[in-house]
């Protein structure tokens, strides 16, 4: 999809002045570093300016690219197989410090570190159309029994309050209990996949944003966006915090 086509977003609806105001009273502290980040963001200019930005990248799947191109930005995987979603925002590559951050958000509930990755995301959706709804990727009940939550959902309903974009976290269930997909090959996920996931109703037309921490292979954004499709989604895009290079 060539980025002269993509909507633009309008400027946040949140209030901004009232964060900078709490930032006053509570100064914020680098979360990577200690120090104070002498802004309203935990996270101090240096330690951002080191961040594994993702670029270049596809611009369909957010693919890290080794080099930038001339002309399409369309990863090979994409370009011989179109996933249904339309395109993914992911401003991070899954590596350090970021791989860190992320993990201590989603398995061991620093929620700290999820709101700072979040306000990242929220920075790299300013030209980015503004969806009819928010989803978060479904856990199945055991395994947010284990972890105490849902990471995906705990971040679409934050990017829901910041945008003022209604957040539909039972709109998809994942029904099949199924491996963990980190350390699988591509062919595995995918087959660790197939009719897990269930939409719980049918839609009209609406655009969707689905959420999620990291996108690795992509398996999990192909299967419940054409899943959304097929139930009458108008259009599926992803919304991550980072993605990780496809295996070989």
């Amino acid at each position: 999809m060539d980025k002269r086509e993509r909507p633009r977003l309008a400027a946040c609806p949140w209030p901004v002045g009232v964060r900078r105001f709490s930032y006053r009273l509570f100064p914020g502290h680098c979360l990577l570093c200690g120090t104070p980040s002498g802004r309203p963001l935990d996270l101090c200019a240096d330690c951002e300016a080191d961040l594994p930005l993702n670029r270049p990248s596809c611009q369909r799947c957010a693919l890290p690219l080794a080099t930038a191109p001339d002309g399409d930005l369309t990863c090979g995987a994409c370009l011989a197989r179109p996933p249904p979603f339309q395109y993914c925002v992911a401003p991070l590559r899954y590596e350090f410090p970021v791989d860190s951050l992320i993990n201590s958000f989603k398995y061991r509930g620093q929620f700290s570190r999820g709101a700072l990755l979040a306000e990242l995301l929220l920075a790299a959706l300013q030209q980015t159309a503004l969806p009819e709804l928010i989803v978060p990727v479904p856990l199945h009940w055991r395994r947010q029994f284990q972890r105490g939550f849902n990471q995906a959902a705990w971040l679409a309903s934050y990017l829901g309050r910041r945008l003022a974009v209604p957040v539909e976290r039972q709109l998809l269930s994942r029904h099949r209990h199924t491996p963990h997909q980190q350390g699988g090959s591509r062919q595995q996920r995918l087959h660790n996949l197939r009719g897990a996931f269930r939409l719980n109703r049918s839609l009209s037309g609406q655009t969707i944003a689905l959420v999620d921490d990291v996108m690795t292979t992509g398996s999990t954004a192909r299967e419940l966006s054409g899943l959304l499709i097929k139930g009458g989604a108008a259009r599926v895009d992803i919304w991550c915090l980072a993605r990780t290079p496809l295996e070989k």
